[in-house]
């Protein structure tokens, strides 16, 4: 008798050292929200971008997650200094690890002009008066970021070339509907394109929002130091990107704003 109780002792603890030692399961997809529904959010992403979640709902409540980012002025704006067109008196500059970046020195968004003006190694757009001179303390890009609004107006008229730039004040508008990396937007371009890149580690996040939820806070946001994979919880992601939360509360923003049943 004495050896059967051993034995069971022993199997009882075998037991919970195996329970001790399994991940928990990672939680369910999301469920529960009103069929074939959408929802939008905006925010300031990735340290100078505008971003947008798209989030849908199928027949059965499922959602399916778009990311997308737009890029601000500071990029729109880049010309070629080499050109005939562009030169030291109608450019300014800022600088990215050493590397000088010209952009126009007057441009145009929303029926008002402003003009470029290097604030240490930045560069940063301010109202211009009628002589193209700063004029108050009207920052563009500051505007645009304001709120919800502004952004997702920015990401529908930057898109339609609502965004202009001038080779001197005054002159003929150029509207800016490409860029470096092909669009005005990095979802299809080529910005960041090796590796995993961009494009991959976004649709690395829409598939874990998509997969196993948003229900996280960002304490439970991590990135692995072993290979750089971001986890939410104990579930692992293929997202290596550094701005990970950001996409993700964005995904959460917007998916708050669905309508369960």
């Amino acid at each position: 008798m004495r050896k059967l109780m051993t034995l069971g002792i022993v199997a009882l603890a075998l037991g919970v050292l195996a329970g001790c030692g399994r991940q928990a399961d990672p939680p369910p997809a999301p469920t529960g929200f009103v069929p074939n529904q959408g929802a939008v959010a905006y925010n300031y992403v990735h340290g100078g971008y505008v971003g947008v979640a798209k989030v849908t709902t199928n027949a059965e409540g499922a959602i399916t997650v778009i990311l997308d980012e737009a890029f601000l002025p500071h990029t729109l704006a880049a010309v070629d200094i080499e050109s005939a067109d562009w030169t030291e008196d109608n450019t300014v500059f800022y600088e990215v690890r050493g590397n000088k970046n010209y952009v126009a020195k007057y441009v145009a968004y929303n029926g008002r002009n402003y003009v470029g003006t290097t604030v240490g190694t930045s560069v940063t757009y301010v109202a211009a008066d009628d002589q193209g001179n700063p004029a108050g303390n009207t920052d563009l890009e500051m505007e645009i970021i304001r709120n919800e609004a502004r952004m997702a107006e920015w990401f529908e008229k930057a898109q339609a070339g609502g965004f202009q730039i001038f080779t001197q004040f005054g002159g003929t508008p150029i509207p800016v509907t490409t860029t470096a990396y092909g669009g005005v937007t990095k979802r299809g371009s080529t910005y960041w394109n090796f590796g995993l890149g961009w494009q991959g580690n976004i649709e690395a996040v829409e598939a874990a929002a998509q997969q196993h939820g948003v229900r996280f806070g960002l304490d439970e946001l991590r990135r692995r130091s072993d290979d750089n994979r971001w986890a939410m919880a104990d579930v692992v992601t293929s997202a290596t990107l550094s701005d990970f939360p950001d996409y993700f509360g964005l995904i959460q923003l917007a998916v708050a704003r669905l309508k369960m049943q």
